[in-house]
């Protein structure tokens, strides 16, 4: 460990980088060290900063001198507002003390980066959305909407209606194997990658509750899907003519909304399409 703490001047540590951050805060400045004694000159301390976030100067110390300790995320949100620190360095914080993203608070759903929304309606050929954390479809181009006219739909969600809808179970071929043991395995990933996630955990709970096949593939099944990516499936929609199509999903995160999901659907048999 003491290896570890002496590499700090090594490039940009995160040892570095948060002494950097504290040392260009004035702690005049600073609201909540009004009226404490001694007066804080221009230096925000430690001190200052494990006050300002509410634990003790030791635990702030050792996420200082990269030491690993289970720091919450509500404690590194602290951190980054304490230090006044941009949306980048936020980042930088987090994935460097936790490897995880932080969370994406307060951000409306349809508030979509104008290139993903460009890239999304220019695509005209074959079928794409974008789609959250819970699988909520938050905008779909409008060969998605003509193939699945669910996405259509007020909040449409992509688990209850392949899991939940008789039409799904008309629509993808093969439902039991080829959709319902692969999506529940993904919503088993999801649950245990983000327990804090309560329109997650509701999700589930809805699916479980409502269908005896989810709950006897849930109960009987262990596997984990992390995604779609590259899957093959077969499917009989309306808009084929009921004419059974092979298809393959291909999934993307957009760089400016990583909770996202870039979703498209191409042939897998190499056709162009097949006309209503």
């Amino acid at each position: 460990m003491k290896a570890a703490v002496d590499r700090a001047d090594d490039g940009e540590s995160i040892s570095r980088l948060l002494r950097a951050w504290r040392g260009r805060v004035d702690a005049r400045t600073v609201r909540e060290l009004r009226g404490i004694f001694p007066r804080p000159g221009r230096r925000l301390s430690q001190a200052h900063v494990a006050r300002m976030t509410g634990v003790s100067e030791g635990w702030y110390r050792a996420l200082e001198a990269g030491r690993r300790q289970d720091f919450s995320e509500r404690f590194l949100l602290r951190v980054a507002e304490a230090l006044r620190l941009s949306e980048a360095e936020t980042l930088t914080l987090f994935l460097a003390v936790s490897g995880r993203r932080p969370p994406e608070a307060g951000r409306d759903r349809t508030d979509l980066p104008r290139g993903v929304q460009t890239l999304l309606h220019q695509q005209v050929t074959y079928p794409a959305y974008l789609s959250d954390g819970a699988w909520n479809v938050v905008a779909a181009n409008a060969l998605m909407g003509e193939w699945f006219p669910w996405v259509l739909r007020p909040r449409p969600n992509l688990m209850r209606w392949a899991l939940l809808e008789p039409e799904a179970r008309e629509q993808m071929l093969d439902w039991e194997d080829a959709c319902a043991r692969v999506y529940l395995a993904m919503l088993r990933v999801a649950a245990n990658s983000n327990p804090g996630n309560a329109e997650l955990r509701a999700l589930v709970q809805e699916i479980l509750d409502s269908d005896a096949d989810c709950r006897r593939i849930w109960a009987e099944e262990h596997d984990v899907v992390e995604h779609r990516d590259g899957h093959d499936f077969r499917l009989c929609l309306p808009y084929h003519g009921h004419a059974e199509v092979r298809v393959t999903s291909h999934v993307l995160l957009p760089i400016q909304r990583t909770d996202l999901r870039f979703v498209f659907i191409t042939p897998a048999d190499g056709w162009a399409g097949v006309p209503r």
